[in-house]
């Protein structure tokens, strides 16, 4: 036999302690504190340009690398996968969902791959090509026809050669 549960009302202090808990409160915000907001979310927006920048950077060192012969490919590997995570998650909660689509896509391909091969670094290069362009043409939203051909097209190549 199972006993029903027995729900026990909270104490009245913790009531009392709730923000304006008889009247509620306003979400009129006055000019001078959206203000404010704005340039919160303003000096966000230019942070997150500026780690998304640096982070595409170390991407394409780590890339570089390995193209140029450097055999610490498995730090070079896990270093791509990690900024690409990063960006993935930065790209939604600046309204970059394209941006976040690339990232997921890089992400994907490298996932346990330890030693690319020449097609496979071409590949991650043009991922991260199509992130600079997300960022450097500041493409909000999904992008139109020719990012969702891009992305397609990306999609296509990672799956003809994640085991190449």
């Amino acid at each position: 036999m199972s006993k029903r549960p027995t729900f026990i009302a909270p104490p009245q202090e913790l009531k009392r302690k709730a923000v304006n808990f008889k009247r509620g409160f306003s979400l009129k915000l006055e000019p001078e504190v959206m203000k404010k907001l704005e340039q919160v979310v303003e000096k966000a927006t230019d942070n997150f340009t500026v780690e998304v920048a640096d982070k595409l950077k170390q991407l394409r060192v780590a890339v570089n690398q390995m193209a140029d012969g450097d055999t610490n490919t498995v730090h070079y590997m896990r270093e791509i996968r990690s900024l690409s995570l990063d960006i993935k998650g930065m790209g939604g909660m600046f309204k970059y969902p394209l941006l976040t689509a690339f990232a997921k896509s890089l992400n994907d391909f490298v996932q346990g791959m330890h030693a690319p091969t020449e097609i496979q670094l071409d590949i991650i290069g043009a991922q991260i090509d199509a992130l600079y362009v997300v960022m450097a043409n500041r493409i909000q939203g999904g992008g139109g026809q020719t990012e969702q051909e891009l992305l397609n097209v990306l999609h296509v190549a990672t799956r003809k050669y994640k085991d190449a």
